[in-house]
């Protein structure tokens, strides 16, 4: 629950602060009557999600056997090259995402364009909504949808108070960090995706296993314990994994850790203002 608590939350408070900074600049300027065109924009990105994610339900929800190890491995695994991927992206766009969506909200009305205000409020969710669906159908695979589903509908819900608290408060955030800390996390709960997707193509037999159960520590921490049941959705936790699933984890969080150091840890960016003064 923990794991699509961290995602919703996060893919959700970056979509709700985009489209806040779009509707909250529409009233600075005085062009209110352009703000339900954004406003229709995010809905038709919400119905399309959820659409997608029925889709995505239907035609691979009913895979069996070796075929089935082998999509829910590919899943993971695109699943981490897009987090990996969206939270570095999203750190660099952090300092300037105001001023850009400021630049292209002014195009967009001096040249008359209402699609391109409906477009933009499409684009920012949908863009969220999508990787959404695409991260929680990886992370199905070691929680249960009711899990699931609660967890995702407590971080959209947090996202949106979070949200609102930003833009009707006079506090002054630095977005590079939040997404920074909260980047970190995610790539954590990254990792845990590759290694267990080692392990669902090893199980295909796609991938050699070398050696099976390296060690294991079940009867210390197992699965179906609290704290094991936590570390395993949040971090996909094996007690007994195979050699093959501790170097590719071993490696992703090595490689982690030097992103980090020359990334990640550069606290003196210029902070990004949400008040409204």
């Amino acid at each position: 629950m923990l794991s699509s608590f961290f995602i919703a939350f996060r893919e959700g408070l970056e979509a709700f602060l985009i489209v806040g900074i779009i509707i909250s600049y529409l009233f600075k300027i005085g062009e209110k009557r352009y703000i339900k065109h954004v406003i229709f924009g995010v809905i038709f990105a919400i119905v399309l999600s959820i659409g997608l994610a029925y889709i995505f339900e239907l035609l691979f929800g009913g895979l069996e056997g070796k075929v089935e190890e082998i999509f829910e491995g590919s899943v993971m695994l695109l699943a981490v090259v897009v987090l990996t991927y969206m939270i570095f992206w999203m750190n660099n766009q952090a300092r300037r995402i105001k001023s850009d969506i400021k630049i292209l909200v002014e195009k967009a009305i001096n040249k008359g364009r209402i699609f391109s205000l409906f477009f933009l409020g499409f684009i920012v969710v949908f863009r969220e909504g999508a990787e959404t669906v695409l991260f929680f159908r990886a992370i199905s695979y070691q929680i249960g949808s009711r899990e699931l589903i609660i967890g995702g509908a407590i971080g959209i819900i947090s996202s949106i108070v979070l949200a609102l608290i930003f833009f009707v408060s006079t506090i002054k955030i630095n977005l590079s960090l939040f997404f920074r800390i909260t980047g970190i996390l995610i790539m954590l709960i990254a990792a845990g995706l590759l290694s267990t997707s080692m392990h669902e193509f090893q199980e295909a037999g796609v991938l050699p296993i070398i050696k099976d159960n390296i060690y294991d520590i079940s009867h210390i921490l197992s699965t179906d314990s609290i704290a094991g049941g936590i570390l395993k959705s949040l971090f996909g936790y094996n007690p007994s994994p195979s050699l093959l699933e501790i170097i590719i984890y071993l490696t992703y969080i090595a490689a982690i850790i030097i992103l980090i150091r020359r990334f990640f840890l550069r606290l003196d960016r210029p902070k990004i203002e949400l008040n409204q003064s």
